[in-house]
């Protein structure tokens, strides 16, 4: 029998070229990827044998070669049951030798009995003297079994319908029926082999419209995209599939981008990937990597290497609580680690991507891994995920209140100005920080509305006779990120001051450097307009590490508020040094400099004898209500005149 191989070499060359490509691109990893793989090697591996075995003229060769190409080739289905259900996310119903394993793996072993009883009764082929193959009796039950592949796949793709997108699920329900109209075109025509060839036909259609790993996979870290995360995430939870996720993230990324420059900072993106996958090998966690960009990563493990997948969170904690070295210099991370067990702590995949999106205002920071069951429970956990639903039921329900601050002028020896500062007192949750209702509000955008009951709340209190009697000089009103950059912030402030009657001498505004810098077109013209109104303006935080001089010289400042950590570090000889320099210098500029969180006498005396112009903290006094701030200033003012 005479037969027709140019199917046979085209398989060959178009499996070769796809193996090759995926081994190049490094998207050969991970359980689906390596099942994929070895689905084209099989084929590879049968077409190449069937080339073989056509030209051999031995009778002793010709067996082995067929005994390898039933075993192979009748294993390929197997691989594709197996990919189907590796790529839908239910591989771990094959555990425990439930009904999938059963009706997945059996038929396969019937296949090897059938093939292992050919050497005694020929049942399956044989080869005569003349070198002629011919077929048995029992291979039909290899058909038949094959066939059976083609009916097991399409119900695990409709049973598993709602895992899968449209246009894949079409592709990967033909797949079978497709290569089950190629074996039986081979059965019916044994020599036009287009079994082979058929099959690796689809596989192509497969990596190029189904299996796609280049997509998902980050060729400049070496895994997976946050594209990938995001289909693997849903599959896993849509599945009910229990899994163990570290989600790593270190919220100083936008810092370290600007500071160190974009080439150390992708050696950082690139030296961390690699420290996962260092950390994945020697824990044997065999889970997946990802990298959801902005500083986050991704681990998803089984959950039956949980004690692994924990080892590997413990390893991680402990690296990034070190600084990370790159070149000549150092960086630290602010960073989270956090354990999640899904589906028992979250089974919602949108509640799963917006937990990772808010990861820094959800979970506490903390130096060592953080194990969310271990957390869940506690008020502050259950208040930072509610926080949406505080800071909206803190604008409807009027939850809100001003506090003030008083601030101390070393010259005239007494109070003569105050900060504002909002304060949330929650009906279910009670007193709830600022440090966690604002940076949420100023994602959310809530902080419009919050800035907005600032400047009307102020003026009111300005404009009230309770304190026009205690002859302050103005208020401080902190201008958030999010409120520089309103194009309608003048006209704001024009509007609260013409419905109270007060003049912008009574207020300054507080801006950080951060806010300055984020749109300095807006901010720059917005402080300009205000600027013309009268408005004088504070710069805050001064000292906390990216403190930049030329927007203390270019913006028209009054004050410059010395942070906290520099009263903090006030002992440390090297530091004093650049204070009282830092001091000088702002003097020099004639600028007035307010120390913040001074909270001993000793820090008093030391910044009033560098001349510094006024102190603010918890010596003098901490943030009051309007009525306790009345009467403080009060009482002050009273025992300084006796």
């Amino acid at each position: 029998m005479e037969y027709n191989l140019y199917f046979e070499f085209s398989s060959i060359i178009l499996l070769i070229t796809l193996i090759t490509a995926l081994i190049v691109r490094r998207v050969s990893r991970g359980r689906t990827n390596t099942l994929f793989v070895l689905l084209l090697y099989s084929l590879l591996f049968t077409a190449i044998v069937d080339v073989i075995e056509v030209f051999s003229d031995s009778i002793s060769i010709k067996y082995i070669l067929n005994y390898l190409y039933f075993i192979i080739r009748n294993g390929t289905p197997l691989l594709y049951i197996l990919f189907l259900i590796s790529y839908i996310g239910i591989w771990h119903r094959l555990r425990g030798f439930g009904s999938l394993f059963f009706f997945t793996v059996i038929p396969y072993v019937i296949d090897l009995m059938v093939i292992a009883l050919n050497p005694v009764f020929n049942s399956v082929f044989y080869i005569d003297s003349e070198c002629e193959y011919h077929r048995g009796g029992l291979i039909y039950i290899l058909y038949v079994i094959a066939f059976y592949y083609a009916a097991l796949s399409l119900a695990i793709i409709i049973h598993n319908r709602k895992l899968i997108a449209i246009r894949e699920k079409v592709i990967l329900s033909v797949f079978q029926p497709f290569v089950s109209v190629a074996v039986l075109a081979q059965m019916l025509w044994p020599s036009f082999r287009i079994e082979i060839f058929g099959t690796t036909i689809f596989v192509v259609l497969m990596a190029v419209g189904v299996h796609k790993p280049e997509v998902y996979m980050d060729n400049v870290v070496g895994i997976s995209t946050n594209a990938g995360f995001l289909i693997d995430i849903k599959k896993t939870l849509l599945a009910g599939r229990p899994v163990a996720v570290i989600i790593f993230k270190y919220t100083n990324y936008a810092i370290l981008r600007e500071s160190i420059g974009f080439e150390l900072y992708s050696k950082l993106t690139r030296k961390l990937a690699d420290k996962l996958k260092q950390i994945n090998s020697l824990t044997g966690s065999k889970a997946e990597l990802y990298y959801l960009d902005k500083g986050t990563y991704a681990v998803i493990a089984s959950y039956t290497k949980y004690n692994m997948i924990y080892n590997f969170g413990r390893m991680l904690t402990d690296y990034v609580r070190s600084p990370i070295k790159l070149d000549i210099m150092e960086v630290k991370l602010d960073s989270r680690v956090c354990l999640i067990n899904c589906p028992s702590d979250i089974s919602n995949a949108d509640a799963f991507i917006d937990f990772v999106n808010a990861l820094e205002f959800r979970v506490p920071e903390d130096d060592n891994l953080v194990i969310l069951a271990d957390v869940s429970e506690s008020k502050e956990f259950k208040m930072r995920n509610d926080m949406n639903t505080i800071i909206g039921r803190g604008i409807s329900g009027h939850n809100f209140q001003m506090y003030y601050q008083p601030i101390y002028s070393i010259e005239k020896k007494r109070y003569t100005s105050a900060e504002a500062l909002i304060r949330l007192i929650d009906e279910e949750y009670g007193f709830v920080s600022p440090a966690l209702f604002i940076p949420v509000a100023e994602v959310t955008g809530a902080i419009h509305q919050i800035g907005d009951y600032v400047i009307d709340e102020v003026c009111r209190f300005i404009s009230s006779d309770a304190y026009k009697a205690l002859g302050l000089d103005y208020i401080e009103i902190n201008l958030s990120v999010a409120q520089c950059i309103e194009a309608d912030l003048p006209d704001k402030f024009r509007t609260a001051m013409e419905k109270y009657g007060i003049s912008p001498s009574q207020i300054n505004l507080e801006i950080t450097e951060t806010a300055a810098d984020y749109d300095p077109a807006v901010t720059d013209h917005n402080i300009a307009v205000l600027s013309d109104m009268g408005f004088a303006f504070s710069l805050d935080d001064y000292g906390t590490g990216y403190s930049n001089i030329k927007r203390v010289v270019t913006l028209p400042l009054d004050i410059v508020k010395l942070d906290k950590c520099l009263v903090d570090d006030m002992n440390n000889e090297t530091m004093w040094i650049v204070i009282k320099n830092t001091v000088s210098m702002l003097k020099n500029m004639n600028k007035k400099i307010l120390v913040e969180g001074v909270e001993q006498k000793e820090a008093l005396e030391r910044f009033s004898e560098l001349g510094c112009d006024y102190i603010q903290g918890f010596y003098f006094s901490k943030p009051l209500p309007e009525r306790e701030f009345l009467r403080f200033i009060r009482r002050m003012e009273g025992e300084k005149s006796e």
